[in-house]
């Protein structure tokens, strides 16, 4: 989908106190729209750049308001995104600058793909730069370098880079873009004088596998990579899934993945990266 520069984007949640996705305690700003189509997707609101409907039919009373075109007063249906002027939002993020300021802490931009929308950004990363908030990106790494570089670059102080499928017909095939971008823009960003985070989501089967895992430690070990964090498969993604209408993924555990298994893939991983070594 071609993205208007000049339109604002959608916004599905803005969490404030989170103590993730970065140093101190931090305002996470999700962005809605992502290029990539991944089945487990945590956030599966996230994926789709258009307004949508989560349907909550435990808080429905029956009172007959959707079927008038009405407002749903007991939030039984849920509109997912919203728009925020660049003032707006930082107007929102700037609420919690005294508690960035005793932790150490931020803004992280995350979505879907915060990096779709470079051109709001390069709207809002300033205003916030001129009060020196910490600025993390989380990213897919699927946008155009080019761009980022030239607008924004300058102002971000971490990014968030996830990894998933190393083959790229079936990165291709499941994910619906090539990763060929994404493996690239990843080296220009190691030529950058930015702290660049790699993150393997251990999502079971499709990136969680030995074969995978092998060419992820291979690529980190070509690249010099030193460290990485793994992010662990959320169930409430299918739940979410159902909300909006949709049929879960296949082949997506039910039940969450054991902690044992978890610290057996990250072990696995550890060791090929010292076998490259």
């Amino acid at each position: 989908m071609m993205i208007d520069p000049c339109q604002d984007p959608l916004i599905f949640d803005i969490a404030k106190a989170s103590f993730v996705d970065g140093p101190g305690v931090r305002t996470i700003v999700f962005f809605k729209g992502c290029p990539l189509s991944c089945p487990w997707c945590h956030n599966p609101e996230s994926q789709s750049y258009k307004e949508e409907i989560m349907h909550f039919p435990e808080d429905c009373i029956h009172c007959g308001n959707c079927e008038k075109g009405k407002d749903c007063f007991t939030l039984a249906r849920r509109m997912v995104g919203k728009t925020y002027s660049p003032e707006q939002l930082t107007k929102i993020i700037l609420e919690d600058k005294p508690y960035f300021n005793a932790s150490g802490g931020g803004v992280t931009f995350s979505g879907g793909e915060a990096l779709s929308f470079i051109g709001y950004l390069s709207r809002v990363l300033p205003i916030l730069k001129k009060q020196n908030i910490h600025i993390a990106v989380q990213t897919c790494g699927y946008f155009d370098f080019n761009q980022f570089a030239l607008d924004i670059l300058q102002h971000i102080d971490l990014i968030y880079f996830d990894f998933k499928i190393m083959d790229n017909d079936i990165h291709h095939s499941l994910l619906g873009k090539s990763n060929h971008v994404i493996l690239k823009n990843f080296v220009k960003l190691l030529e950058q004088n930015i702290p660049v985070v790699p993150r393997i989501p251990l999502i079971p089967h499709f990136i969680a596998n030995k074969k995978n895992l092998d060419a992820l430690a291979k690529f980190f070990s070509e690249h010099k990579v030193k460290h990485c964090e793994f992010l662990y498969y959320n169930i409430n993604a299918r739940e979410k899934s159902i909300r909006l209408n949709r049929e879960p993924a296949e082949n997506l555990p039910e039940k969450p993945v054991s902690m044992a298994e978890n610290r057996a893939w990250i072990d696995y991983f550890k060791k090929r990266i010292q076998k490259q070594d």
